[in-house]
């Protein structure tokens, strides 16, 4: 066996071991959700946040299922979606576009549905819902449940910012991510920018940066702005200027999501739900202005919501974002987001230069030198530091 089939069968492994611990851990939590009173299913409906007070009020029970039991329903229920999303039974499934404690709104067949989340969900909610899934529904004496979130295509995720071995789900099975930044009122922030591009291409979208507010630039702060998103560009990420007061570059934002399920996500104060009231005036969604002392932006968008714009395209608005940690991510695989290494590296001293500490370094000497965007350099030794 060769070195390389040595280090798949490694690979595989790892995963395979992590993906069972992950499916344990669902099961651990799914048990919990189980109670006394001789298996009388209590009315008070068991959610994310209010499941360790009913465990305090209500004690164990007696006869809970063990985990091997619960795991084992885990499993069936995964096959069960996958099942059905390849025998077509998808056909019949609902958009979720917007998720609360316990309950979410599915879109289907143009209908809006309120439905419960199932216990199993409701206890990891945050990491195992979002906007964007695609569910299938049941109707059970005129309530609405939600049965099964089908296989992602993608997906938009960071860590929990409360539990740090979790992720957090910001949206779902989206072909493209709007970055929307402005260089100004609140200025640009590459490191952000970099944070979001290692996330959307880690989630299987495409990225796209949209530039708002060019209409607060003078002719000279446009020559002095503009060429720092140039790195990008060379990347082959789309970068489209707009306004919404001008309604410079709203067109050619259009075309880039149309017929597609898009998110829009970004920095505080961007302009995120502004651009959507701008490519539609029915939407009339809240906006805010800035915090006049710090320039920096107000939260008015306090969660995910899709919207439904007719003939197949799907805007999804998101809360704004100040920090944006990346979840699931090592020091090996952070240098495959920073494909401008890649042509360096084969010059470099050595084979598994981390580009950071070695001598003879071929991508240092090339930053230092003007022909590598420094600033995205300073974003990878910072990532690379930080996952040590």
């Amino acid at each position: 066996m060769d070195h390389e089939t040595k280090k798949l069968k490694k690979h595989f492994e790892k995963h395979l071991q992590y993906d069972e611990m992950k499916a344990k851990k669902r099961a651990g939590k799914i048990r919990q959700s189980f109670r006394k009173d001789k298996g009388v299913v209590r009315e008070q409906r068991v959610t994310e946040d209010n499941w360790e007070e009913l465990l305090d009020q209500h004690g164990h029970s007696v006869k809970r299922p063990s985990i091997g039991d619960v795991l084992a329903q885990i499993v069936q229920h995964d096959e069960a979606a996958s099942l059905a999303a390849e025998e077509g039974e998808a056909e019949g499934a609902g958009i979720v576009f917007s998720v609360s404690s316990g309950r979410c709104r599915v879109l289907r067949d143009g209908e809006e549905l309120d439905c419960v989340v199932p216990p199993e969900l409701a206890v990891r909610q945050k990491s195992a819902l979002a906007v964007g899934d695609r569910v299938l529904v049941t109707n059970e004496s005129g309530v609405w449940r939600l049965q099964t979130v089908l296989p992602r295509s993608t997906v938009l995720a960071r860590p929990d910012p409360l539990h740090k071995h979790m992720q957090r789900l910001i949206a779902a099975n989206v072909d493209v991510v709007i970055h929307v930044v402005s260089l100004k009122s609140p200025p640009l922030r590459p490191r952000l920018i970099d944070r979001f591009l290692i996330a959307i291409q880690r989630g299987g979208a495409q990225p796209v940066i949209c530039v708002n507010k060019v209409d607060l630039l003078t002719a000279e702060e446009r020559d002095r702005e503009l060429p720092k998103l140039a790195p990008y560009l060379d990347l082959d990420v789309p970068v489209i200027g707009c306004s919404t007061k001008t309604g410079e570059g709203l067109e050619a934002l259009r075309a880039a999501v149309d017929g597609k399920m898009a998110a829009l996500v970004g920095h505080s104060g961007v302009g995120k739900s502004s651009i959507l009231n701008a490519i539609d005036e029915r939407l009339q969604l809240a906006t805010n202005t800035l915090n006049r002392k710090r320039g920096t932006g107000r939260h008015t968008t306090t969660a995910s919501t899709l919207y439904d714009f007719g003939g197949g395209t799907y805007l999804i608005d998101t809360p704004g974002i100040r920090e944006f940690g990346l979840w699931d991510l090592d020091r090996e695989s952070l240098r495959d987001y920073f494909p401008e290494f890649d042509e360096p590296n084969e010059s470099c001293r050595f084979t598994d230069c981390t580009h950071v500490h070695e001598p003879n370094c071929e991508v240092k000497a090339l930053v230092e030198a003007g022909e590598l965007n420094a600033a995205r350099y300073e974003t990878y030794v910072r990532l690379w530091e930080d996952l040590g």
